[in-house]
Order: structure tokens, then sequence, then C-alpha cells
């Protein structure tokens, strides 16, 4: 009960706390328009662009490395719609191409650095830890960038949550009376790239897309409407996170990031069996009726 009163646990856990509402609620949109691999492949991709912004100014300050992360997605992410757009490649194949080439490519650079004389000035120790994550090392100015972000994803989405919803759901009707779906959709990946580029330092880029896509899953057993479906997704994303940092932390040598996925995956399979329409009711129904 001590580290409830310590002042380092809770900077951490409100840095994850808000990272996992807000990757909950713009992963709604990525697991409904089906782009959860998109995530994941954008999130690989995030990586050269920090060791470049490293190179360019020395300097680890996370504002300066999420730019770099941002343009970095960017650039993944006009690739992938490039070359889905003027090839006959399956859309699956893609992604892992640009997955494999982007991380490959940062990996690429991080080894040029390590041990470069012209690098020895800066502090570049702290560049692994966004492959894998490490929330432990969050600092009062990570959760003021990640508080700053989310705030204004979370105002964006609140803001155009009719057009989402509409776009989400029947993208015809939403043309007929004049949205543009193809910028609403893209509007949605940005969101969801600056997502990633905040959290990586949290739970890193393998890591991130699960905290977009298993809340969403979990709460999806619960409800079918959307608005429920962002808000217990929401809160889902937060406790998980809150339950995941306390355990890395009062547990010696337990990562924050993946405590955190482990227990939204945990909340995901508990909610598949258990749920109204979950796999146990449904053995029990169909058992009644056989009898």
């Amino acid at each position: 009960m001590t580290m409830l009163n310590d002042y380092f646990f809770w900077v951490v856990a409100l840095g994850t706390m808000i990272l996992g509402a807000t990757a909950a609620v713009v992963g709604t949109t990525v697991v409904l328009e089906k782009q959860s691999q998109l995530g994941d492949a954008i999130g690989h991709s995030v990586f050269p662009g920090i060791v470049f912004s490293f190179i360019l100014f020395q300097t680890r300050h996370p504002l300066v490395l999420t730019a770099g992360a941002f343009v970095a997605g960017l650039v993944a992410f006009q690739l992938i719609h490039w070359i889905h757009r003027h090839s006959e490649f399956s859309y699956e194949s893609i992604l892992a191409l640009i997955l494999s080439s982007m991380f490959g490519l940062g990996m690429v650079l991080y080894s040029y650095i390590q041990g470069n004389p012209n690098f020895q000035r800066a502090a570049q120790a702290g560049l692994n830890r966004y492959i894998m994550g490490q929330a432990a090392y969050l600092m009062i100015d990570d959760v003021i960038l990640i508080s700053v972000t989310s705030l204004c994803i979370l105002f964006t989405f609140i803001v155009f949550f009719p057009k989402i919803k509409l776009v989400l759901f029947d993208k015809v009707f939403a043309k007929s009376i004049g949205i543009s779906t193809e910028r609403v959709s893209k509007g949605l990946l940005l969101l969801c790239l600056l997502v990633i580029c905040i959290g990586i330092k949290t739970v890193g880029i393998i890591l991130i897309s699960s905290m977009l896509v298993v809340p969403t899953v979990a709460a999806s057993q619960w409800t079918k409407h959307y608005r429920s479906l962002v808000i217990l997704s929401g809160f889902i994303g937060t406790v998980c996170a809150l339950i995941g940092t306390y355990f890395s932390t009062v547990v010696s040598d337990l990562a924050t990031g993946p405590m955190i996925v482990i227990a939204q995956t945990l909340c995901a399979l508990l909610s598949i069996l258990f749920a109204p329409s979950g796999v146990l009711w449904q053995f029990l129904r169909r058992k009644d009726v056989s009898v």
C-alpha cells in the first residue's frame, strides 16, 4: 500500500493510464476498419525516425524523438498506399514489406551510432528502450507530452464522432450526404499514428498495436453499440494500465509495458468466456437446447 503514496509510481501510472485510455478509444476505429495489421506495421516503421532525429539533433528530448517518429510513420503510411495502388501484391504482403524494411533501417541506423565518435557527446543509451518500451523510465516531460497529445486526439475524436460513426458503419450513406469517407479514414489513421508515437517509449514498438486492439476485443463482447464500445474500451484500457503498472512496480524485474498488455489480454479472454455472448454462455445454451 505504501506504493500508492509514491510520487514516481503515480508519474508512471498517470502516463500509462492516459495512454491506455486514448489508445483504446482510437483502437475501436482500427478494429472496426479491419486495419489492425496496419497499426502493427506503422508501429515498427517509426523506429528509423527516432534514430534519425537523434542523429540530426543529438538529443533524446521526447518531443524531438516523437516528431521524428511521426514523420517516419507518415512516410511508411504513404509508401503502403502507393505500393498498394500501383502493384498487384496483397495488402498483407505490403504491410510485411514495409514493416520489416523500415524496422531494419532503424536497426542499421542504431548500429551506426553505436561506438561512433561523432555521437559520443550525446546520450544515446535510452534509444533501445523504444523497441521493447520501458515505462519505468517515464519522466514528467514524457507524461506532459502524452497528456497534451492525448487531449488533442480525444477532443478531435469527440468533435468528429458523428461522422466517424457514419463512416465506420455506413460508408454509402456517409458519401450520399456529402461526407468525404476517404478523408475521415485518413484522419483516423493519423490519430492512430499519433497514439503510436506517444506510446512507443512506454510499451515499445512491438507491443503498441496491442494497446490499440485488445481493449476493443474485450469491450465488444459486452456491447454492440458503438458509443458504449468506445466508453468501455477506454475504461478497460485505463484500468488495465493501472493494474499492469502496479504489479510491475511491486514485483521486481517485471516490465511495465508487457504487464499492461498481459492485463488487457486476460481481460479480453475473460470477456470472451463469460460475457453474455461469450463461449461459456453459448455452450450452456446449446446444452439446454439439446436436453
